[in-house]
């Protein structure tokens, strides 16, 4: 867990813990200690404070430097802070700068060794000066910098490259909370010398605004995400930059010295803004639970921080932030058949009242398999009843049983206003779908009432009485929203669309009305485009593309919310969007108010298109992201779903897990890491744990608590303490671990006693085989229960079979084993299949007297022989390796690029009894090489090779075979790619697009 979680002054009352308490009483006396211990220089300022603008050395014609200095001389007066202004490397002295909070470099960098530069001792000062706690401003060619002083490229953030001709552009401005931009258009319009950084500075510094560079400004190189304005705290001190004020009339614009005016105060300290938001490493991740999840798509968070996790397989989840305990709050005990072959459960939203109520909605498949059901039902603790239900709607089922479509999903999300929106997409329905009186395909609206019905509110599409149509109906024509959200202040209705195409549409809706196909098609990517007609105020936000983008949540920033790391105010209003294939975030910020512009090329804006669309937490790696929320606390909860199928020991999926995400700035939380040498077994059990993985970096000194048993004391405070469980039961182990200033985290371990985790293990199917598309693959499972032993024949009912590439047959008892039989029969083309494919198998025990069942499972990877290169599992080599890069002549739109001498890619496992010969798909458009396949690692046995020639042959495509040595059995297969002619300065070799291996298949034929 996180620094001390505090409660919002606006949320549900709660007596504060000691704990609350003492933090609060430890601040005070900081500052009480801190008002009377000697400041060093400069001194956070009072008013008014000091400013000095340099201007020694200035590249910017004279004109312009004067209008600078006037401009900050003028803010100063208005502004009742003092300005000193000077062009002498002298005044870079200690003693000199003492008496200012923040310097401003007006346009000039000073920074050369050699003539007026500031010279060795200047350097110095100014160094001495930043790291004391001073402020830096700079502006425009500031940022000119000097190539022999990286500090200085680093105090400012980036350094120039080169400029653009001074032409007309707009600015998309990111943060409407500092207070240098608080006062900005959503777009700003400037005539400006455009600069290209040498490196860019984003995610290395906090960018406040950037240069929209699809307005076609001539000379920009730098890509869409083009950072123009940034702040940052840069050792021990304040920088802020912007590349405004290349002429003199800049310093008469109001948007202008607006600008500058807050730059100058934030880096003086004189008044308060994040600088951290957008900045690489400025948020945490959490762990919550890591196992034992199958499935987990939604997720909800109570007033106090416990997180709801709704699993596809009918389990809904709790995880107590406060214990870290986890518990099943409800299972709606679906059989193998039902789980494999319905939508589940898919939804989940709390009560706006649940901290009194406790009322949780579920869009579920019901006990028929064959509906879906919208259900009230009310939590007491940390169970759910499920004689508690109240059934609002039943819908029919909506699962396809083609692996061709993507998976059905549905989302569910209240507004402020007590209405309640159900997302209900059908993949079955065609393109053109769009039925008035079919509630699916949809966004419902409806109001829940407290006898547990519903009535429909005013606005919806159709109103009461229409006939042929379904007044629940809000928004129709989208045939699979995986989720919704709503903007908790503005009210306004967030979807992304997965269309059964492969389309993907973001849509933001402000009132009822028709959206997606056939309603609204087509569109800029990433870009602005109305619905084609703009139906009913419903617009397609972002247009459509190819990925599988999903709606996450919209953060509302609440100033009186105490917790210590909540998100900051940068992100407010931003809707954060995830993408679970591509493995990542974004945040989509939109225009607050319409717009006009002076340049032709520009039209009007208005209120509610989509202004940036940027990335976020491009530090963390993800399996598959399914749900993302905020909670209470302003943290952001996310769902990892891991890989797909129960893959984990427990059953679980594999890296799946729910996680926390504070903003922890420039600072760092303490981190906490359970592991066992066990965590099942027969009573007594003794179990070694060991908090490695836990603490702070470079070895700061953090204090460890473990709670065995779960009756709140402490157990030990070893790093890594042993315990003997001597009653049969479930506990969950607890450690906290401490930091120096009182942040805590949280992780724990279920132990179960009492019961052993059966064993899994699958027969006649080689895990890395290959398959043919259409084949039957036959396979047995054997279970092993230590519990049970030889006396209970495994009751094959209770095994699961998950698969992307088909649905298991019936199992069957085998005769005289304890096992059972079954079998997947395949889809047709290739098309469809290319890639791994995971297989999994999991078996859940009857448990014991005093112990829960527990769920053991196992997994393979199973390959169609036809694998487009991009689906490698890693990558690496002397140059980091090969690049996924879209190109539109692949055969699915992307190849393998960047290809070095040396790099190289891993498929994992490939069982080499499987392969005779592999032909690759490759274009001559570098030097050439050769392809090696080798097992085991970069450097092992090679199983055969293969060349690529040079583009001076032509750039046509080339599909060169050869034979593959194999030795059998499963293993991590490298493809190096070598030419010992190649150096850094020629091209790259050649791409990569696909693979096709030849061999026996796992089913009844070969693999072609």
């Amino acid at each position: 867990m996180s620094s001390r979680p505090l409660r919002s002054a606006s949320g549900p009352r709660a007596r504060p813990p000691a704990s609350i308490a003492l933090m609060v009483l430890s601040a005070l006396l900081a500052l009480i200690a801190g008002s009377v211990v000697a400041a060093s220089f400069p001194r956070t300022p009072a008013a008014p404070f000091r400013v000095l603008v340099y201007s020694g050395s200035a590249l910017a014609p004279q004109d312009v430097v004067r209008a600078g200095v006037d401009a900050v001389r003028e803010l100063g007066a208005r502004n009742g802070f003092g300005v000193e202004a000077s062009d002498d490397p002298g005044v870079f002295d200690d003693a000199e700068l003492a008496r200012f909070h923040a310097v401003v470099f007006n346009n000039t960098s000073a920074a050369r060794e050699e003539g007026s530069g500031l010279g060795e001792a200047g350097r110095a000062a100014l160094r001495k000066y930043i790291r004391a706690g001073g402020g830096w401003v700079g502006l425009h060619d500031a940022s000119a910098g000097a190539r022999d002083w990286d500090w200085y490229e680093g105090l400012v953030g980036a350094v120039l490259d080169r400029g653009t001709p001074v032409q007309t552009g707009r600015i998309k401005v990111l943060d409407h909370a500092h207070p240098s931009t608080v006062a900005l258009p959503d777009l700003w319009e400037r005539t400006e010398e455009w600069y290209n950084w040498r490196t860019n500075p984003a995610g290395t510094v906090h960018t406040l605004a950037q240069i929209r560079v699809r307005d076609g400004i001539t000379g920009l190189d730098e890509g869409v995400d083009h950072p123009w304005s940034w702040c940052q705290h840069y050792d021990g001190g304040r920088s802020w930059f912007t590349a405004g004020g290349h002429a003199s009339s800049s310093f008469q614009e109001d948007d202008f010295l607006d600008h500058l005016l807050g730059g100058i105060e934030w880096a003086a300290g004189a008044k308060p803004g994040d600088c951290t938001g957008t900045r690489t490493g400025s948020f945490q991740r959490t762990p919550l639970t890591t196992s034992g999840l199958t499935d987990p798509v939604d997720m909800a968070v109570a007033p106090d921080r416990r997180v709801f996790v709704a699993q596809r397989t009918g389990e809904l989840k709790v995880v107590d932030q406060r214990t870290m305990k986890v518990s099943t709050a409800l299972d709606l005990a679906y059989t193998p058949e039902t789980a494999a072959r319905s939508d589940g459960l898919i939804g989940l939203a709390l009560d706006p009242g649940f901290g009194e109520n406790n009322w949780l909605y579920l869009l579920r498949t019901d006990t028929s398999g064959r509906r879906l059901a919208l259900s009230r039902f009310t939590a007491d603790g940390d169970t759910v009843d499920p004689a508690s239900e109240k059934r609002l709607l039943t819908l029919p089922g909506r699962r396809s049983t083609s692996s061709g479509h993507p998976r059905s999903s549905g989302s569910l999300a209240f507004d402020r206003a007590g209405h309640l929106y159900a997302a209900t997409g059908d993949v079955t329905l065609p393109l053109t779908s769009g039925a008035p009186n079919d509630l699916r395909g949809a966004i419902l609206r409806i109001t829940p009432q407290d006898d547990g019905g519903y009535t429909v509110p005013e606005g919806n599409l159709f109103g009461p009485g229409t006939t042929g149509t379904r007044p629940e109906i809000y928004a129709m024509g989208m045939p699979n929203p995986y989720r919704v959200t709503v903007d908790p202040v503005t009210g306004t209705l967030l979807a992304a669309d997965n269309g059964a195409d492969g389309t993907v549409g973001h849509f933001r809706i402000t009132e009822a009305g028709q959206a997606g196909r056939p309603y609204c098609t087509a569109g800029a990517t990433r870009g602005a485009a109305d619905c084609a007609p703009r139906v009913n105020g419903a617009r397609d936000g972002t247009g459509e593309g190819g990925g599988s983008a999903t709606s996450g949540a919209v953060y509302a920033y609440e100033p009186g919310n105490l917790y210590r790391t909540k998100f900051p105010a940068y992100f407010a209003g931003k809707w954060l969007t995830y993408d679970p294939a591509g493995r990542r975030f974004t945040t989509l910020s939109f225009q607050r108010e319409d717009q006009a512009f002076s340049d032709p090329r520009f039209g009007p804006v208005e209120s509610g298109e989509l202004q940036s669309v940027n990335g976020v937490f491009e530090d963390m790696e993800w399996n598959r992201p399914t749900a993302a929320v905020f909670g209470p606390d302003g943290a952001l909860y996310v769902i990892d779903a891991g890989l797909a199928g129960g893959t984990g020991q427990d059953g679980g999926n594999e890296g799946a897990g729910v996680f926390r995400i504070d903003h922890v700035g420039d600072g760092r939380l303490p981190g906490a890491a359970v592991t066992t040498d066990r965590d099942n077994g027969s009573a007594p059990l003794t179990v070694a744990f060991t908090g490695a993985g836990s603490g702070l970096p470079r070895d700061v000194p953090v204090t460890y608590a473990w709670d065995f048993d779960g009756d709140g004391g402490t157990d030990s405070t070893d790093a890594n303490p042993s315990y003997t469980y001597r009653t049969e039961g479930q506990f969950t182990a607890r450690l906290t671990v401490t930091g120096p200033e009182g942040t805590t985290a949280m992780a724990g371990q279920e132990i179960t006693v009492g019961n052993s985790r059966p064993r899994v293990t699958v027969h006649r199917l080689p895990d890395g085989g290959l398959f043919r598309p259409g084949d039957t693959l036959a396979f047995t499972v054997e279970v092993t229960d230590d519990e049970d032993g030889d006396r209970t024949p495994v009751d094959c009912s209770r095994v699961l079979v998950r698969s992307a590439v088909g649905h298991p047959g019936p199992l069957r008892p085998l005769r005289n084993s304890p096992g059972c039989r079954g079998s997947i029969v395949t889809e047709t083309g290739d098309a469809s299949l290319p890639g791994p494919h995971r297989i999994t198998v999991q078996y859940t025990d009857g448990g014991a007297p005093d112990a829960p069942e527990l769920t053991g499972s196992t997994a393979l990877t199973l390959r169609t022989g036809f694998q487009e290169a991009e689906q490698f599992a890693s990558t690496g080599g002397a140059h980091d390796g090969a690049v996924a890069g879209s190109r539109a002549e692949a055969s699915a739109g992307r190849a393998l690029t960047e290809i070095e001498a040396g790099d190289w890619v891993a498929f994992d496992p490939v069982h080499l009894g499987s392969l005779r010969s592999v032909t690759v798909g490759a274009t001559p458009c570098g030097i050439g090489g050769t392809i090696e396949f080798r097992a085991g690692s970069p450097d092992g046995p090679l199983l055969g090779s293969l060349p690529v020639p040079g583009a001076e042959g032509g750039d046509e495509a080339v599909s060169p075979s050869t034979a593959l040595r194999s030795s059998g059995g499963g293993v991590r297969l490298y493809v190096v790619f070598t030419n010992s002619a190649w150096s850094s300065e020629k091209p790259d070799l050649f791409t990569v697009d696909w693979l096709r291996f030849h061999g026996p298949g796992a089913g009844q034929a070969g693999a072609r």
